[in-house]
Protein backbone atom coordinates (compact mmCIF):
# COMPACT_ATOMS: atom_id res chain seq x y z
CA UNK A 1 0.00 0.00 0.00
CA UNK A 2 1.25 2.95 -0.97
CA UNK A 3 -0.26 6.79 0.12
CA UNK A 4 0.55 10.17 -1.61
CA UNK A 5 -0.48 12.98 0.81
CA UNK A 6 -0.13 16.77 0.25
CA UNK A 7 3.68 17.62 0.82
CA UNK A 8 4.43 19.95 4.15
CA UNK A 9 5.55 22.85 2.13
CA UNK A 10 2.36 23.54 0.62
CA UNK A 11 1.10 22.37 4.29
CA UNK A 12 2.57 25.61 5.54
CA UNK A 13 1.79 27.76 2.93
CA UNK A 14 -1.94 27.22 3.08
CA UNK A 15 -1.98 27.24 6.38
CA UNK A 16 -0.61 30.82 6.77
CA UNK A 17 -2.34 31.62 3.35
CA UNK A 18 -5.74 30.55 5.04
CA UNK A 19 -4.66 31.93 8.84
CA UNK A 20 -4.14 35.60 6.82
CA UNK A 21 -7.68 35.39 4.92
CA UNK A 22 -9.53 34.42 8.33
CA UNK A 23 -7.49 37.53 10.00
CA UNK A 24 -8.64 39.93 6.99
CA UNK A 25 -11.91 38.47 7.04
CA UNK A 26 -12.97 38.59 10.48
CA UNK A 27 -11.72 42.01 10.92
CA UNK A 28 -13.67 43.19 8.47
CA UNK A 29 -17.13 42.16 10.46
CA UNK A 30 -15.77 43.79 13.04
CA UNK A 31 -15.32 47.37 11.48
CA UNK A 32 -19.03 48.64 11.79
CA UNK A 33 -18.12 48.44 15.85
CA UNK A 34 -15.48 51.33 16.14
CA UNK A 35 -16.47 54.59 16.77
CA UNK A 36 -14.74 56.56 13.84
CA UNK A 37 -14.33 60.67 13.87
CA UNK A 38 -16.80 62.54 11.47
CA UNK A 39 -14.79 63.65 9.07
CA UNK A 40 -12.31 60.29 8.23
CA UNK A 41 -12.72 59.10 4.95
CA UNK A 42 -13.08 55.41 6.16
CA UNK A 43 -16.71 56.36 7.71
CA UNK A 44 -17.63 58.32 4.21
CA UNK A 45 -17.09 55.21 2.77
CA UNK A 46 -18.76 52.94 5.26
CA UNK A 47 -21.86 55.75 4.82
CA UNK A 48 -22.00 55.68 1.05
CA UNK A 49 -21.81 51.93 0.29
CA UNK A 50 -23.63 50.29 3.27
CA UNK A 51 -26.34 52.60 4.06
CA UNK A 52 -29.45 50.26 3.26
CA UNK A 53 -30.20 46.98 5.94
CA UNK A 54 -29.97 45.34 2.60
CA UNK A 55 -25.89 45.93 1.76
CA UNK A 56 -25.20 45.47 4.93
CA UNK A 57 -26.60 41.82 5.08
CA UNK A 58 -25.13 41.51 1.82
CA UNK A 59 -21.47 42.02 3.04
CA UNK A 60 -21.65 40.19 6.19
CA UNK A 61 -22.85 37.26 4.08
CA UNK A 62 -19.83 37.48 1.50
CA UNK A 63 -17.31 37.98 4.74
CA UNK A 64 -18.79 34.55 5.96
CA UNK A 65 -18.24 33.19 3.07
CA UNK A 66 -15.13 34.01 2.35
CA UNK A 67 -14.46 32.37 6.09
CA UNK A 68 -15.80 29.26 5.29
CA UNK A 69 -13.93 28.49 1.52
CA UNK A 70 -10.87 29.29 3.84
CA UNK A 71 -12.02 26.79 6.87
CA UNK A 72 -12.60 24.38 3.90
CA UNK A 73 -9.38 25.09 2.03
CA UNK A 74 -7.47 24.24 5.45
CA UNK A 75 -9.04 21.29 6.34
CA UNK A 76 -8.92 19.98 2.60
CA UNK A 77 -5.18 20.26 2.36
CA UNK A 78 -4.79 18.55 5.62
CA UNK A 79 -7.36 15.42 4.58
CA UNK A 80 -6.14 15.31 0.44
CA UNK A 81 -4.57 12.02 -0.20
CA UNK A 82 -4.31 9.15 -2.79
CA UNK A 83 -3.82 5.61 -1.27
CA UNK A 84 -2.03 2.77 -4.00
CA UNK A 85 -3.12 -0.55 -2.54
CA UNK A 86 -2.83 -3.81 -4.89
CA UNK A 87 -6.30 -3.58 -6.46
CA UNK A 88 -7.85 -0.51 -6.21
CA UNK A 89 -7.29 3.32 -5.98
CA UNK A 90 -8.42 5.72 -3.56
CA UNK A 91 -8.68 9.84 -3.91
CA UNK A 92 -9.61 10.93 -0.36
CA UNK A 93 -10.98 14.62 0.04
CA UNK A 94 -13.34 16.62 2.10
CA UNK A 95 -16.37 16.72 -0.06
CA UNK A 96 -15.55 12.95 -1.75
CA UNK A 97 -13.86 9.69 -1.81
CA UNK A 98 -13.44 7.95 -5.62
CA UNK A 99 -12.59 4.54 -5.11
CA UNK A 100 -11.75 2.30 -8.39
CA UNK A 101 -11.00 -1.11 -9.03
CA UNK A 102 -8.03 -1.86 -11.32
CA UNK A 103 -10.12 -4.25 -13.60
CA UNK A 104 -12.17 -1.12 -13.90
CA UNK A 105 -9.35 1.18 -15.35
CA UNK A 106 -8.64 2.07 -18.98
CA UNK A 107 -5.81 3.84 -18.15
CA UNK A 108 -3.86 7.37 -17.34
CA UNK A 109 -3.77 10.31 -19.01
CA UNK A 110 -1.18 13.62 -18.13
CA UNK A 111 -2.26 16.63 -19.19
CA UNK A 112 -0.77 20.05 -17.48
CA UNK A 113 0.64 18.71 -14.27
CA UNK A 114 -2.82 16.82 -13.68
CA UNK A 115 -3.38 12.92 -13.55
CA UNK A 116 -6.39 11.66 -15.10
CA UNK A 117 -7.50 7.83 -13.99
CA UNK A 118 -9.88 6.70 -16.65
CA UNK A 119 -11.84 3.81 -16.63
CA UNK A 120 -14.16 2.21 -19.46
CA UNK A 121 -17.31 3.92 -17.94
CA UNK A 122 -17.69 7.79 -17.47
CA UNK A 123 -15.92 7.90 -13.86
CA UNK A 124 -12.58 9.18 -13.59
CA UNK A 125 -10.09 10.71 -10.96
CA UNK A 126 -7.96 13.58 -11.32
CA UNK A 127 -4.78 14.64 -9.52
CA UNK A 128 -3.29 17.55 -9.13
CA UNK A 129 0.47 16.98 -9.75
CA UNK A 130 2.12 19.39 -8.12
CA UNK A 131 0.13 19.08 -5.09
CA UNK A 132 0.91 15.55 -3.94
CA UNK A 133 4.14 14.32 -2.45
CA UNK A 134 6.31 11.65 -4.49
CA UNK A 135 4.06 11.71 -7.25
CA UNK A 136 6.57 10.28 -9.77
CA UNK A 137 6.46 6.85 -7.39
CA UNK A 138 2.69 6.93 -8.20
CA UNK A 139 3.17 7.77 -12.01
CA UNK A 140 5.64 5.08 -11.54
CA UNK A 141 3.15 2.27 -10.20
CA UNK A 142 0.82 3.80 -12.80
CA UNK A 143 2.85 2.75 -15.85
CA UNK A 144 3.46 -0.76 -14.29
CA UNK A 145 -0.22 -1.58 -14.56
CA UNK A 146 -1.82 0.58 -16.71
CA UNK A 147 -1.30 2.02 -20.32
CA UNK A 148 -0.53 5.80 -20.95
CA UNK A 149 -3.84 7.27 -22.84
CA UNK A 150 -1.51 10.29 -23.82
CA UNK A 151 -0.38 8.20 -27.15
Amino acid sequence: MNEYKVSDRLKVFVFFFTLLQIFTFSSLLLIPFFTLPEDSQALQLYNFCCRSLFLNIIIIVFILAGIITAVLLLINTFKRKVIFRNDFIISKNVFSTQKLRFSEIKGYMIKRSMLYIITNSKERISINLFSLDRTDNLIRNLEMRFTNLDF
